[in-house]
């Protein structure tokens, strides 16, 4: 594969963009000519400050351009128009202003995307480990196996790399708005939320309704400053993780030998979860464990899960690390629960029950207290709310 691309969307935060060119400055890279490419869009308080910034800056590993465009994109054309350099480069490492990245970020994404270019199943790669459950806001914690990869249904935006081919097949399908619409309609309430000006959701939408998967380091190669703009008021450090600094070889197991693989609601796949728990291996479920899929959009048998139920074939302990290591290890208990779907509960007692479970759970078993208990759950309902 050709050496890939930086491209970089730029818009309105010179200080960010700045942070983020001298850690790309810092970066280690192959003895080749690697490109840099900053997309800067236009119509923002700070272009001028951008593009000086930009202009100023020394690439010493080959070739810088500087696109500033004629007339504004907004976020998610200018992402776009990134994406579209594919067709020029082969592949690209896309990064967004308000990233760093760690020295051995270039490394990573050299191998992921050698690793993983011809496999039609995934849609790209990401730089960052996603630690937190995007529905729950509790963390989530990938299933453990040989490779230093996971899987999931979810185009995680904070630093990304792909291919010609991935991105093009990207393409093809967001210009279907049937496909969009109908595959928007059977994810989670919340992708159908975000602004016009936001790609996420539809390429999330795009790897459910094709069957792709994001490729996901264990340990994050980027960390995300959460900057004022486009998408926050304020800024948040919700995002901030640590990152890998060394360069190593890089276990890439292939999708269809990973014991961590996740659709869009961040649940363990049905498939994956009967290799590992037997017992379950004759049934058709869903996995609910997080306890965030609207009744209306479960359509299997039976359901793995945290709410309540009237009668369950196999009920296990929420104690081990992930939720589903309970269930692997057959742990026997009264808080996770496989059962007739038209047994579970989704009555509103239910939903906090779950939540209080969860809570308790990720808290390690030291009990809340009422009042931040009830404060979690006045939290959520107001979300749910909105």
């Amino acid at each position: 594969m050709n050496t890939p691309a930086i491209v970089i969307p730029a818009y309105n935060r010179p200080a960010a963009l700045l942070r983020l060119l001298e850690t790309l400055a810092a970066a280690w890279y192959p003895n080749a000519d690697v490109h840099l490419v900053i997309s800067i869009d236009v119509g923002g308080a700070q272009q001028a400050a951008v593009t000086q910034v930009a202009t100023d800056f020394v690439w010493a590993h080959g070739s810088k351009e500087i696109i500033v465009q004629p007339t504004p994109l907004g976020l998610i054309g200018n992402v776009f128009f990134c994406g579209d350099l594919t067709a020029r480069y082969g592949a690209i490492v896309l990064l967004e202003d308000d990233l760093v990245v760690s020295n051995a970020y270039y490394h990573y994404a050299m191998q992921a995307l050698a690793a993983y270019a011809h496999d039609p199943q995934i849609g790209g790669i990401s730089l960052n480990a996603l630690w937190f459950n995007g529905f729950r806001q509790l963390p989530f914690v990938p299933y453990l196996d040989a490779s230093d990869t996971f899987f999931m249904q979810v185009a995680w935006y904070q630093g990304q790399a792909y291919t010609a081919e991935q991105w093009q097949a990207f393409r093809r399908w967001v210009a279907d708005r049937e496909a969009v619409q109908r595959t928007l309609r059977q994810m989670h309430p919340m992708y159908s939320q975000f602004p016009d000006t936001d790609w996420f959701p539809l390429k999330t939408a795009w790897l459910v309704d094709t069957q792709r998967y994001y490729v996901f380091p264990r340990q994050s190669l980027t960390t995300n400053f959460g900057e004022t703009g486009t998408h926050f008021d304020t800024q948040t450090a919700w995002f901030q993780v640590p990152m890998l600094h060394a360069r190593r070889r890089y276990q890439l197991g292939a999708l269809r030998e990973s014991w961590a693989v996740y659709d869009s609601w961040q649940e363990l796949s049905a498939a994956t979860l009967k290799a590992r728990a037997p017992r379950l291996a004759d049934y058709d479920f869903t996995v609910d464990l997080y306890g965030t899929r609207p009744k209306a959009q479960i359509t299997t048998p039976y359901l793995l899960g945290s709410r309540p139920v009237k009668q369950a074939l196999y009920s296990f302990d929420a104690t081990m690390w992930p939720l589903e290591e309970n269930v692997i290890c057959n742990i026997a208990g009264h808080q996770l629960h496989f059962a007739l779907t038209t047994n579970v509960s989704f009555s509103t007692a239910a939903t906090q029950h779950t939540e209080t479970l969860l809570t308790t759970y990720f808290n390690r078993h030291r009990q809340p207290s009422l009042r931040k208990t009830l404060s979690h759950w006045l939290h959520n309902k107001t979300n749910r709310q909105k």
